[in-house]
């Protein structure tokens, strides 16, 4: 007997000895002397699960259980690998194959589950065959040994390896230069040489995963094959691609919608603080507008296919399926995003969906080794463009020449200009020449980002967990944002039939502005004259302009801190009895508190003498106010999929409900102790307090079936039923249905030879459906009427007291947006894709408040009223190639919107920017301007004007002929909505060096800028009023075609909203450049790395447009007091282990 057989037998004499003489618990112990025997055979876990079953039985029957056990261990090995096996099984799993086999013969397995794949489909066919025959069908890449009756799998370190070589080239036979082959599972790889060959040492069993940039990865088994020549096939758009829709996927050869998509690579490439920002001009149809260059303010308004409510026009944004903001998720985080444009592809989200949805999807862990990646940046600011202003001198005579216009002497004589003049520019106490943007923008503006990852797992558990890090700092002190993200997203498979998602979000955010606004430190800044004091040679603050100074403001006047903490659990559920049935519930809850505390200084100001002059702000005052949301996310989906044959059907149905409670509270008190900044520290004679709290529910229930014929001919159907606690009884409910047909003209027979010679798809798409709004107003409860509280005297007391103040409407129901579509998407040459849309969209029953008598003394409801269409187009073309060993790519989009109010009951706005009937919304409302009046005759002969005319003032065209200058001669003279939106990415990738360049931007738009900074001395003495160095080209006598009109100091005439100041907004931006280096792979594996990148980015590097000079194109209407957008000069790297 040997050394192994007397182990058995020791160890098999040990289990007896404990039955036998302690008989009543002997049996209960038999589990655990069995389990420690099998675990020392073999460190597997094997299937005893007939212990379970003798250990409940009698001691009898337990010890000749062990006798038969004893005996068996002296039979020889050969005989039992000699017994036969009769088994037949057909396309089944691996783990039911070895169940079979255990269940109709004596042999018994052992193995770790990371060793083999048990979903693996086999069949076995033996009829009297040796053992070793159904392994070699079951298992024929596994090494494995048999002891007795033990079928021992042995682990993968196990397995022998061996050396293999080959060569890959492309579909023309050329060499593929750098294409990385790796032994799945493992970090083990390498790359491709310059003549497109390759040498690996491998397992027996491997399978090896190919890749190269713009070809399709393959996945080859090893076998007994030592010698390979594999050939890879450019990878265009990939019919094939599976692209996220509404609760699920779909290949995008299905699609009958217009879905447009960015991947990873279009949005982390850019390096950008607020992810929004990266989807402008990536996708058409889609436009993103960025309006400031604030730290943490800086995101940018989607809007899809143009604006179609009057109230919230922001689409719906889905974070793995639940609803959040796109900017809470670092950007490397995202795998893609869907953005669903037409009522086909929207209307499973009903009444959410109006305005188009957003779906981002995460980034999942993948089976195999953990890997650990790392990437970050680091960058500089600095203003795209600032406003080019006087100086003090400049200041000086000109605003002389404006109070003479108006008949004031001159404010500054002509000896205290030359005395400045002397000074050459240097600014001191008694001639001040004070640069307010050089002295105001003090910090560099620095940004860092890092985001680091580990993933991966096994068949049972795989693992995504990231941490991201952001930091921004803005150009003026007090302004900063900080970012803070970690995520886990974990896949859990329990068996073949049930699995689990568990996703973890955490964000936390600060944000610090100035407290005094950053939008009012702009708008001083460029407002005040050159001439003015900001900060006195002792150090001490300038008066500014009657203690307005907006260096001390931003330096010393305290800041307004925001707090954001974002935590989720999105949990879901998957269970599929039978491989054509699944069901999934999901419960997602979101927890989110913001808390403000803005703390506000007051400042004294000083003259250069010493003595105190100002205080701005005039108190201390601290506000803390806290907000706290629960937003409560249950779903539950059925989806069955059948083929039958050549018939392909998709059914899903579902049910979900959204519940949110909030709660906010303010506090307020003045007079601070700033060294001690909190509220006991104020005085009660001015504090305030106020609170509210509210809640709203969503349910809904829904349902999709897709079905098509040979994948050519393809049809889709939806329909939602909301209900919605924001509208009352008898108009809670409504339902939201969709239709969209295609066809792939492509896979006709009549094709086939356009098919052979250059076209590889060619679909038609035509869609119809129905959305829903129900973000009606700012009030959870729009139809019941609105109360104000607030306290009043009644005799000798202050009472408390309730004021209705505006009157109800319980028949207020949902806005609904009627959507059409027809689109085409083509591939040619399997490197050229194009995607067309045409789309009608109209929305009706728009909250208008209607006019009611004055005598009711409330103010009037809202009502369904208003009706608002959009029209457009779209077009994206996708250009892929290759010469040689460069890659390269082309993609284009291209959209136009024309937006018009059809019917607003003829509640006509009036203002600046006004919504009025038969135009687009928010257009811009004013005179006609004809030029110059260039005679007092002229003046004489046309129509009154506002204010004091004379010769070298504005002069507008009297519409009606009253001869009168009024609201009357008002019209629609611009638009605000964007269109001919573009954006163009070109890349290309060079044996490891890439270049990325990215141009957004607009073929028409209207803009028009107010205030000082735009219309000189416009503010009279409030602000100062400078002008821009274009001013100095003002009207004269001599200069009748000048650029500007007549100056005049505090004159109303020229500052009329009119056409004179109408700027062409259009605009083409690079956007982003990029250029970055790969080192080769065969260089980093020595430092155990397997990806390492270095990259140098810019940002907003230059912009090309007819607008107003040092302002940003992208904030067209309004004050100027935007913080501008910023240039960021940035380098960083990219690794993988």
């Amino acid at each position: 007997m040997d050394n192994k057989k007397q182990a058995n037998v020791r160890t098999i004499c040990l289990i007896i000895k404990k039955i036998l003489y302690r008989p009543t618990t002997g049996c209960t112990k038999v589990k655990n002397v069995v389990h420690k025997f099998m675990k020392n055979k073999s460190n597997t876990k094997a299937n005893i699960s007939f212990v379970n079953f003798i250990s409940r039985k009698r001691t009898q029957i337990c010890f000749l259980f062990f006798i038969a056990l004893f005996s068996s261990l002296f039979i020889q090995e050969s005989k039992a690998q000699n017994r036969r096996v009769n088994l037949t099984l057909s396309d089944v799993t691996l783990n039911e194959a070895i169940k079979a086999i255990e269940q109709n013969t004596e042999y018994v397995f052992f193995y770790k589950n990371s060793d083999i794949d048990l979903n693996r489909k086999v069949s076995v066919k033996a009829k009297n065959a040796s053992i070793k025959s159904v392994m070699t069908q079951i298992l024929p890449d596994s090494k494995y040994k048999i002891e007795n009756s033990k079928i021992i799998i042995l682990p993968k370190g196990q397995q022998s390896k061996r050396k293999i070589a080959g060569t890959i080239t492309d579909d023309k036979g050329e060499p593929v230069i750098g294409a990385n082959i790796m032994e799945k599972g493992t970090t083990n790889g390498t790359i491709t040489s310059i003549d497109g060959s390759f040498s690996l040492e491998v397992a027996s069993n491997a399978i090896l995963h190919i890749t190269s940039i713009g070809y399709k990865s393959q996945e080859i088994k090893v076998g007994n094959n030592n010698g390979f020549k594999i050939k890879l096939i450019e990878d265009s758009e990939l019919l094939d691609e599976v692209v996220v829709v509404g609760y699920g996927t779909q290949k995008r050869v299905n699609l009958t919608g217009a879905i447009a998509v960015a991947s990873s690579a279009d949005i982390k490439i850019k390096p950008v603080g607020q992810t929004s920002v990266a989807l402008q001009g990536v996708l058409p149809g889609v436009t993103v507008t960025q309006r400031s260059g604030e730290p943490g303010a800086d995101s940018g308004s989607i809007r899809i296919r143009g604006i179609g409510t009057l109230s919230d026009a922001n689409p719906l944004v889905l974070i793995d399926g639940v609803e959040g903001s796109i900017n809470n998720i670092d950007p490397n985080l995202i795998e893609s995003v869907s953005v669903l444009k037409d009522a086909a592809s929207a209307a499973i989200y009903g009444s959410r969906a109006a305005n188009g949805v957003v779906l981002v999807t995460t980034k999942r862990g993948s089976e195999g080794r953990f890997a650990i990646s790392y990437t970050n940046y680091l960058g500089w600011q600095e203003p795209t463009n600032m406003p080019d202003i006087v100086d003090a001198v400049g200041y000086m005579t000109l605003l002389n020449v404006a109070y003479k216009n108006v008949g004031r002497d001159p404010l500054y004589s002509d000896e205290l200009i030359e005395q400045y003049k002397k000074q050459n520019g240097v600014s001191s106490d008694d001639y001040p020449n004070t640069d307010w943007q050089k002295k105001t923008l003090t910090k560099s503006g620095f940004q860092q980002s890092h985001f680091l990852n580990i993933s991966g797992g096994n068949e049972k558990l795989k693992t995504f967990t990231s941490l991201g890090y952001f930091t921004q700092d803005g150009l003026i002190e007090n302004s900063s944002f900080k970012r803070l993200n970690l995520r886990n997203n974990m896949d859990w498979k329990f068996s073949s039939k049930l699995k689990a998602k568990v996703d973890l979000q955490f964000t936390s955010t600060k944000k610090s502005s100035p407290s005094s606004g950053a939008g009012n430190i702009f708008i001083w800044m460029n407002g005040i004259p050159a001439n003015q004091i900001g900060i006195n040679s002792d150090g001490s603050w300038g008066v500014g302009w009657n203690g307005v100074n907006p260096i001390s403001h931003a330096k010393d006047a305290g800041a307004f801190v925001t707090r954001t903490i974002w935590g989720s659990i999105n949990t879901s559920l998957i269970y599929s009895p039978f491989s054509w049935l699944t069901a999934e519930v999901n419960v997602a809850p979101k927890y989110t508190v913001a808390s403000n505390d803005n703390l506000t200084k007051a400042i004294q100001s000083y003259l250069p003498d010493g003595n105190p002059s100002f205080v701005h702000p005039t108190k201390n005052s601290l506000t803390n106010s806290d907000a706290k949301t629960l937003h409560n996310n249950v779903r539950a989906t059925l989806t069955a999929e059948k083929n039958i044959g050549d018939h392909n059907i998709t059914v899903l149905a579902g049910a979900s409900q959204e519940e949110r409670h909030a709660k906010n509270f303010s506090a307020y008190r003045d007079s601070i102790d700033v060294n001690y900044p909190v509220l006991n520290t104020g005085s009660v004679a001015n504090q305030s307090v106020s609170g509210g709290r509210d809640r709203f529910v969503l349910r809904s229930f829904f349902a999709r079936a897709n079905y098509n014929y040979k994948q050519k001919y393809l049809f889709e159907f939806n329909i939602r039923r909301d209900g919605s606690s924001r509208f009352a009884k008898g108009n809670k409910w409504a339902t939201f249905p969709s239709a969209s047909v295609g066809w792939r003209i492509s896979e006709e027979k009549f094709m086939r030879k356009l098919k052979e010679k250059f076209l590889d798809d060619l679909k038609l798409r035509v869609s119809w459906g129905k959305l829903g709004n129900q973000n009606v107003g700012s009030s959870y409860y729009p139809f019941t009427t609105q109360m104000v509280f607030g306290v009043t005297a009644m005799g000798n007391q202050v009472v408390n007291m309730a004021v209705f103040s505006k009157m109800p409407n319980s028949l207020i129901k949902w806005e609904t947006t009627e959507s059409k579509d027809i689109g085409l998407d083509m591939t040619l040459f399997n490197k050229l894709n194009i995607t067309a849309d045409y789309y009608q969209k109209e929305t009706r029953d728009i909250l208008l408040t209607l006019p009611i008598p004055y005598t009711i003394g409330l103010d009037a409801p809202v009502q369904n009223a208003g009706v608002v269409e959009n029209k457009g187009w779209e077009l994206g073309i996708t250009y892929r190639d290759k010469i040689g060993d460069l890659q390269y790519s082309v993609n284009f989009n291209l959209s136009d919107v024309k937006n018009k109010i059809t019917d607003l009951r003829g509640q006509n706005g009036t203002g600046f920017i006004a919504n009025r009937e038969g135009h687009p919304i928010n257009s811009i409302y004013g005179y006609i301007a004809e030029g110059y009046f260039q005679s007092e005759e002229e003046i004489a002969n046309s129509a009154t004007q506002v204010g004091t005319i004379k010769p070298g003032d504005i002069k507008y065209r009297d519409l009606n002929g009253d001869n009168r200058i009024n609201g009357d001669d008002k019209v629609v003279i611009g638009s605000t909505i964007p269109r001919y939106t573009f954006g163009l990415n070109i890349g290309a990738n060079y044996k490891g060096i890439d270049l990325s360049m990215f141009f957004q931007g607009v073929g028409k738009a209207d803009g028009y800028l107010q205030g000082p900074g735009i219309v000189p001395f416009v503010s009279g003495e409030s602000v100062g009023g400078t002008v821009l160095e274009e001013h100095k080209d003002y009207w004269t006598e001599n200069n009748r075609n000048a650029a500007y009109p007549r100056l005049a100091f505090n004159e109303s005439n020229n500052n009329q909203v009119s056409t004179f100041w109408l700027k062409d907004a259009s605009y083409l931006r690079l956007k982003n450049l990029q250029v970055g280096y790969t080192l080769p792979v065969n260089l980093t594996k020595k430092w155990g790395i397997n990806h390492l990148r270095f990259f140098a980015n810019g940002t907003n590097l230059f912009t090309l447009d007819k607008f107003w000079k040092g302002y940003n194109v992208e904030a067209p209407t309004g004050m100027v007091n935007f913080y501008p957008q910023v240039k960021v000069y940035s380098f960083g790297l990219e690794v993988k282990f």
